[in-house]
This record gives C-alpha cells, sequence and structure tokens, in this order.
C-alpha cells in the first residue's frame, strides 16, 4: 500500500509537486527546485517572517519561516510531494489561544498567495487529495 498522505493538527496543509517534470536521477535540478519552493514561500510570507535555516520539528519537518505565533514547515515524501504546512509555533505557551484564533485566516492568505506560484492540493482522506480552491471575496 501507498504512503498516506501528511496531516498536522497544529496547522493546515497543503502540498506541491515541484518535482512533477524533473528526472528522478538530476538531482541538481530536484535540489534547485526544492530552493525555489522555499523562497517562493519565504517571498509569500512577507518581511515579519524569520528565514530558518537548517531548523526542525518533529519526524522530518523543516521549518523554512516562524514569526512571534506560526511557523511553516515542509515534509518531503517517497511520491515526490512537498506538504506545506501553516501552523502554530512550538512553545507558546501563553500565546498559544491567539496562534490558534489566526491560523485559519492567515494560512488561508498564505496558501491563495502560494498558489498563483505553484497547483496546490489539500488532503481529503488519508490517500485521496483534490486541487485546492482559492477562497473567493464576497461582493
Amino acid at each position: 500500500m501507498g504512503e498516506g498522505l501528511y496531516r498536522s493538527d497544529d496547522g493546515r496543509t497543503a502540498y506541491a509537486e515541484p518535482f512533477e517534470h524533473l528526472a528522478p536521477q538530476d538531482e541538481p535540478l530536484w535540489r534547485d527546485a526544492y530552493d525555489d519552493l522555499v523562497e517562493t514561500i519565504r517571498d509569500c510570507l512577507g518581511a515579519r517572517w524569520e528565514p530558518m535555516g537548517r531548523t526542525w520539528r518533529g519526524r522530518g519537518e523543516r521549518i523554512v519561516a516562524r514569526n512571534g505565533l506560526h511557523e511553516v514547515w515542509l515534509v518531503e515524501d517517497s511520491y515526490a510531494r512537498i506538504h506545506v504546512t501553516f501552523g502554530l509555533r512550538e512553545g507558546l505557551d501563553d500565546l498559544d489561544a491567539l496562534a490558534r484564533h489566526w491560523l485559519d485566516a492567515w494560512a488561508t492568505a498564505f496558501f491563495d498567495r502560494l498558489q498563483q506560484h505553484y497547483a496546490l492540493r489539500v488532503r481529503t482522506s488519508a490517500w485521496t487529495s483534490a486541487p485546492r480552491e482559492i477562497r473567493r471575496a464576497s461582493a
């Protein structure tokens, strides 16, 4: 059986496939595609976000940016997908409720911006996904 789609209780996740058209043996192009994704994520977040170097959460979750309340981390899977999660910063203690309050709105705005650069998908079950729909503003 295949590998399930990543999910976090502490964030909202969409995934991109930046390697989709690359040959598996072309490692330098894969690294470039990954670096481009990280740079695009940081550009979509803005100046108040701190870029992170080699900072990790738990099971292979690489933090690429953080602010006072939230972090964005990546998880790569064996199907060449990069799961991008906009989630709660670890160790917030007293600010946890504030971070949770803003999580959905800010994650949606972030993914709307990122989707201008990458076709994003979202999990519909442990094994299935669908294209992510961009939020529509009411008139």
